[in-house]
């Protein structure tokens, strides 16, 4: 008997999903690209490049591409949270490091419905639960992942999670060494790389398991 969750035991799906939060970045770049006006990297957060209108009277012009960078924020939480129900589904991480993935994509993604021109306090709020919870779990799936994966894969989702949770704790300390964009920027990217590598596993794995059933029939 099937369950409606049993697609989430398959290691390919989660891999294909783990693909998803490159639209992040490219949406990213796009949209900070059409930016009318100045929008620097390590200056500027991510917040008002899903808002229509920006400035301390919320009347200056930003893009009129935000709708991409929200469908972006939508579209790479969901990826994450349900590439973390994945690991949990397969058993390949404790449940309570896959949940706090889980919270932290739902975070992400609620970030890009309750943009800052919505309600900025709620906006803040979902973003600071992805970048905290994110980071803490993308540390802790990539230490205690059992998937088989190479000591290259795992070094850069450790190192990544590491990476984020320097940018989180410098974003939260406000301090300036990468800017509040650089420092919310090197948590987002840190917890995205971890995902994907982590989660792209199951592709590697499936792919290697069917060149090697392909090599046995033929020596046969």
């Amino acid at each position: 008997m099937t369950t409606d969750t049993d697609w989430l035991a398959d290691a390919r799906i989660t891999g294909r999903v783990a693909l998803v939060p490159l639209l992040y970045f490219a949406a990213e770049w796009v949209v900070s690209a059409s930016w009318r006006g100045y929008y620097g990297y390590r200056e500027d957060v991510v917040g008002p490049l899903g808002a229509a209108f920006c400035g301390p009277q919320g009347n200056w012009p930003c893009s009129d591409l935000y709708h991409v960078m929200n469908v972006a924020l939508v579209a790479t939480g969901a990826a994450v949270a349900i590439v973390a129900a994945g690991f949990w589904r397969q058993r390949v991480t404790d449940r309570g490091h896959a949940l706090l993935l889980i919270v932290a994509g739902i975070g992400l993604a609620c970030s890009g419905v309750v943009t800052v021109n919505v309600d900025y306090a709620w906006n803040l709020t979902a973003t600071m639960v992805f970048l905290t919870l994110g980071a803490v779990g993308s540390v802790l799936v990539a230490v205690s992942s059992t998937s088989a994966m190479s000591v290259e894969r795992r070094a850069i989702a450790v190192l990544a999670g590491a990476l984020s949770l320097v940018g989180l704790f410098s974003f939260l300390g406000g301090h300036q060494v990468f800017g509040a964009g650089g420092a919310q920027r090197m948590a987002t990217y840190g917890v995205l790389v971890a995902v994907i590598a982590l989660g792209t596993t199951g592709l590697r794995t499936r792919h290697s398991a069917a060149a090697g059933a392909v090599l046995v029939e033929e020596r046969r």
